[in-house]
Formats: C-alpha cells, sequence, structure tokens
C-alpha cells in the first residue's frame, strides 16, 4: 500500500496540532496591516420575549460584549418591550437604557396614531429630534394595524417625506406583496427589510433590483454569494450590515462582510456606510478593534484564509453550471467551479460532498453520479457520501447499488434523508448499515424525528460506525438532547450548521458534548458557509477547541475508514502559510 498512508502516518505527516510559533507568526504578519473595516450594525435587538430558551442571549451587556468581542463600533437597537407594550413609553426607556450603551442608536416601534395611543407624526418629530432618534420599525401584524388602511398614510407619507428609515421584518408582512406596494406607493421611504431568508431569493431580488429605496440585511438571508452578485448587479447601496444580536452571532454576520470578494469601496458602504449614509450622518466616528482577538479572529477581520485547517462535513454542490436545485432553492455559482473557489478564499482543505438531487430530490442513484461527476472535479481532500434509498429500491437493487458505489474508494461517508420516509431504524436500512459496520464508514443523518430516539438505537446497533447529526446548532432544545446522547455514545457526534447562528451556541456544545465531538460543517451552497465559519472562529472557544471543530475533529471520524480513501481525497492539513 505504498500510495496510500496508514492512519498514523496521515496524522504524524498532517501536523494538524498547529504549534504556537505557526499561529505567532500569522500573528506578527498581522500587525501590519490596516485596523479593518467600520461595523455598524442596522439590526439588533433586546429585551425579554415570550418562550425563550434559558440559554439564548437577551439582554443589553450581552449586546455590548458581542459588540466588543467581534470589533463592531455601533449598533442600531430595537426593544422588544416597545412591541409587547406600550409603544412610546418602551421607546423612551429603550433610549435612556442606551446612554450605557458607547455606539447605541435607538430604533423606535412606531405606529399610526388613529386610535389615540400613539404620538400624531408631528409630535413623533419633535420626540424623535430631542431623543437623537433617526430610525424606525413597524410591526403591524404584532400590533395589530394594517400598512394599506387610510389610517396608516399620514404616518407613511410622514416618514417618506423626512426619509426616516424604516425597519420591516419580514414577519411582519402579510406577504411580499404588501412590501411591494409600500415600495410602489412610497417611493421617498427607505425601508430595511430584516428577516428574510434565503428561500424568499426569487421574490426579493427582483424587488430589491427594481424599488432603489429598498434595502436589505443578511441576518438570515444567507445566500451563496450573495454579496457578489448583488453588488454586480448595482445593489451596493442598498445592502446593510445586520446581526440580529444578541440572539444570532455578529461574528457570523460580519465573516459573510469581511470575506466579501467585492470591491473595497462597496465593502466599506456594506459594513457600515450605507447605515450611517440613510441615517443622515448618524453613527460611530471611528471602527472598533478587540485587542484580544486571536489569530483565527484576525484572519477574517482582514479577509484571510483561516490560518487553520477548515474540512466542511456538510457540502451539497450542483452539477456544472447549475445555480438552482428546483423547489425553493436557488443556489447561485453552487456548482464545482463556484464552491471550492469560495472554500479556498476561506481556508477550507477538504470535505464531505454529497447532494442534493439524492437527497431532498430523492433521485439517490442520480445523486451518487452527482458527486462522482463533482468530486472529478474537486481540488485534493474532498470525499463522498452516498445516499440509497429503500422507498424506492428493493433489498436486492439496494445491494448491487451499494456495492458498485463503494467501489470507489472516495466514498466514505453514508448520507441517509429525511424525504425517503422511514425512520433511519427501519429494516429498509439495515443492509446499508451492516455493509457501513463492516467497512468502518460513518454517516451523517438529518433526524427524521425530534427526540434522538433512532441515534440512540443506531448508536447502540453500529458502534463501528461514527453518527453524525446535522444541524445541532438549530436550536437549545435540539442541542441540549444531542449532548445528552454523545455523553452515552461515543460515537455520536454533532455537526453545527443552520441558519439561525444562536450566539452562545458552539461555546455550549462544545463545554457540554466535548470539544472533540463537535464539527464544522455549511450545507453550501444551499447557504453561504461564511456566517458558519464567522459562527465558530468568533466563538469564546479557546483557539484549540476552535480548530478541532473547524477541522480536527473530521479527522477523527475519517480516521477508522481513511484506509480505503485515496491519498488525494485526504484533507491536507499541514500548517502551510505565507
Amino acid at each position: 500500500m505504498s500510495s496510500i498512508l496508514s492512519r498514523r502516518e496521515f496524522f504524524r505527516s498532517s501536523g494538524i496540532a498547529f504549534t504556537a510559533a505557526s499561529l505567532a507568526s500569522f500573528a506578527r504578519a498581522s500587525e501590519a496591516e490596516p485596523s479593518g473595516l467600520l461595523f455598524f450594525d442596522a439590526f439588533t435587538e433586546i429585551g425579554p420575549r415570550p418562550n425563550k430558551p434559558a440559554s439564548q442571549q437577551w439582554r443589553l451587556d450581552e449586546l455590548r460584549a458581542e459588540m466588543e468581542h467581534c470589533s463592531i463600533a455601533g449598533a442600531l437597537v430595537s426593544g422588544t418591550m416597545a412591541i409587547g407594550y406600550d409603544a412610546m413609553w418602551s421607546n423612551l426607556e429603550l433610549s435612556r437604557m442606551l446612554a450605557a450603551l458607547p455606539g447605541g442608536f435607538a430604533v423606535w416601534n412606531i405606529m399610526p396614531d388613529a386610535s389615540g395611543e400613539f404620538p400624531a407624526p408631528p409630535q413623533l418629530g419633535r420626540l424623535m429630534r430631542e431623543h437623537g432618534v433617526r430610525a424606525v420599525a413597524l410591526h403591524p401584524v404584532s400590533n395589530a394595524w394594517s400598512l394599506k388602511a387610510d389610517s396608516s398614510a399620514p404616518l407613511l407619507r410622514w416618514l417618506a417625506e423626512e426619509r426616516v428609515l424604516t425597519h420591516v421584518p419580514r414577519a411582519q408582512l402579510g406577504g411580499y406583496d404588501d412590501l411591494a406596494a409600500l415600495l410602489k406607493a412610497y417611493p421617498d421611504l427607505p425601508v430595511l427589510l430584516t428577516g428574510a431568508t434565503w428561500t424568499d431569493q426569487r421574490i426579493v431580488i427582483p424587488l430589491l433590483t427594481a424599488h432603489r429605496n429598498l434595502h436589505l440585511t443578511f441576518d438570515h438571508f444567507q445566500i451563496f454569494n450573495g454579496l457578489e452578485d448583488l453588488v454586480a448587479a448595482g445593489c451596493e447601496d442598498q445592502l446593510l450590515f445586520g446581526s440580529n444580536s444578541p440572539t444570532m452571532s455578529a461574528g457570523a454576520h460580519r465573516a459573510y462582510v469581511d470575506y466579501a470578494d467585492i470591491p473595497s469601496p462597496a465593502k466599506r458602504k456594506i459594513a457600515g456606510g450605507n447605515l450611517t449614509r440613510l441615517l443622515h450622518g448618524q453613527g460611530p466616528a471611528a471602527p472598533r478593534h478587540n485587542p484580544n482577538e486571536d489569530s483565527l479572529m484576525r484572519a477574517i477581520r482582514l479577509g484571510r484564509p483561516l490560518p487553520a485547517p477548515v474540512v466542511d462535513l456538510h457540502l451539497h454542490i450542483l452539477d456544472d453550471g447549475l445555480n438552482g436545485a428546483g423547489g425553493r432553492y436557488r443556489m447561485s455559482h453552487g456548482d464545482a467551479a463556484g464552491s471550492f473557489a469560495l472554500g479556498k478564499r476561506l481556508g477550507y482543505v477538504g470535505g464531505a460532498v454529497m447532494s442534493w438531487n439524492g437527497t431532498v430530490g430523492v433521485d439517490a442513484v442520480g445523486g451518487n453520479a452527482t458527486i462522482r461527476r463533482v468530486l472529478d472535479r474537486a481540488p485534493p481532500g474532498y470525499w463522498g457520501a452516498a445516499t440509497f434509498d429503500p422507498s424506492h429500491y428493493s433489498q436486492s437493487e439496494l445491494a448491487g447499488q451499494i456495492a458498485r458505489c463503494y467501489e470507489d474508494q472516495r466514498f466514505v461517508g453514508m448520507k441517509p434523508y429525511t424525504r425517503f420516509g422511514l425512520e433511519y431504524t427501519h429494516r429498509g436500512y439495515d443492509l446499508w448499515w451492516d455493509f457501513g459496520q463492516r467497512h468502518r464508514l460513518y454517516a451523517l443523518i438529518h433526524r427524521t424525528r425530534s427526540d434522538f430516539r433512532e441515534v440512540e438505537t443506531l448508536a447502540a446497533r453500529f458502534p463501528g460506525v461514527r453518527w453524525v447529526v446535522t444541524h445541532m446548532g438549530m436550536s437549545w432544545d435540539a442541542a441540549t438532547q444531542a449532548v445528552e446522547v454523545m455523553k452515552r455514545f461515543p460515537n455520536v457526534y454533532a455537526e453545527i450548521t443552520y441558519t439561525n447562528v444562536p450566539l452562545g451556541m458552539i461555546d455550549f456544545l462544545v463545554a457540554n458534548g466535548g470539544e472533540d465531538r463537535v464539527l464544522y460543517g455549511s450545507d453550501l451552497p444551499m447557504r453561504d458557509p461564511r456566517q458558519q465559519l464567522g459562527w465558530v472562529v468568533f466563538s469564546r472557544l479557546p483557539i484549540a477547541a476552535k480548530m478541532k471543530v473547524l477541522g480536527r475533529n473530521a479527522l477523527r471520524v475519517l480516521g477508522p475508514c481513511l484506509d480505503r480513501l485515496p491519498a488525494a481525497n485526504r484533507p491536507a492539513v499541514a500548517a502551510k502559510h505565507s
């Protein structure tokens, strides 16, 4: 086996444990670099809320700490109590509280005065000037009023005349037709849409290009190559950095901007310049720099590849030339060329290629063929995770498919999916799991149940398989359940990826599940990987633990089946930095 390293030789030669000297070298090289962008956050929110998970952050001091940690100079801040209690009373209380937040500027929740509960526009304007408020938010759903009602027109006309930046959360729209009507009726009203998600692309992007008064944050609109495409489309003045911190990680969202492959002037606008312009000059005076940042945080801040190996356990790369995957899913540049190019910019050294058509599209045979084509175009370090479907094929058909697929030794992973309609403990899967047990493969599983019963059953029955459970950063409940199972079964691992990037989640998973058992994955190109990467890097973990999550732990999962994998498909994790 001269062409294939043994596992021991591989781990010895890889140099996965970076030395302090290599990290210090990167730090010294970075000291001469400029301090970075001025980040002014267009969307943060503090205050209590119904049914809040115990670990979800919500306080002003938690927002302040995240801004300091992530080098965020300033923020527009909304308060939940202005929605859940008397709006004007709570607005004034929010402004009072923000005196304690350097760089903090209030966003007031407002409504029409027709019911006698809220100031009419002239009085509202005086109060806003008195308290330095230059942005407002509309919550017609939560506060039971209508954007279309005649009684709302005086307020909306006044906002347009004064050109007041007006936040409109996606959840507060009856539908995007309501937003289109608002933009058309009030073309001078600068509207900031928050809370749009990546499945809204086919509606939001045309609205953005048609209405120059529409502006957008990317808190949940984490679209692959989004900033690059939208800047190229001429929308750079409409794009704003917004994090929804402290509920979400601010570091996750700044990474999307820091790593954007766009001209520097456009990047400065998105980071904070556009927001200051929309606030008529209001904003922080200078960038903020966390003097205690580690070398990984610094690399992102400077837009450099990470000085640590990144291995992505969750890739759904499309066939050549495709920019979408059917259903609700647009994935611009989501083929091998676009996906691997972005990975290289971030510091990727490998990852697990799965199909989209074989999982979400339930064409397992076609999906495995797609994976082979993608691997033919992949740089070194990438391998395949195959999919098989016991709902469409007989056991004898599956046996043949499994044997033929894994003859290609680039395949060492197993990727079942929920849309086949069977729990993974169904006997139809046993043939595959038995094969995985014999050949010491690993499985990446998206649960079919809300609990972990099937994970527990599989981990006990097939102890030689490493069961990597996906999307464990999705909620505090899922994470809590996951770590309890991980404590009982050493062959269960947690993969993190999810759009909502909860602040503190990575730290929670590592603290409770173990720093050797949590793995980075992105779901690229369904969503952009930069938020997922920033979520890990801007956690409060020690740098050694971050490096495990980003790459080293993936090699623990690969280890037992590494001898099957051709040398060219093994992640090259040696430290190589210019």
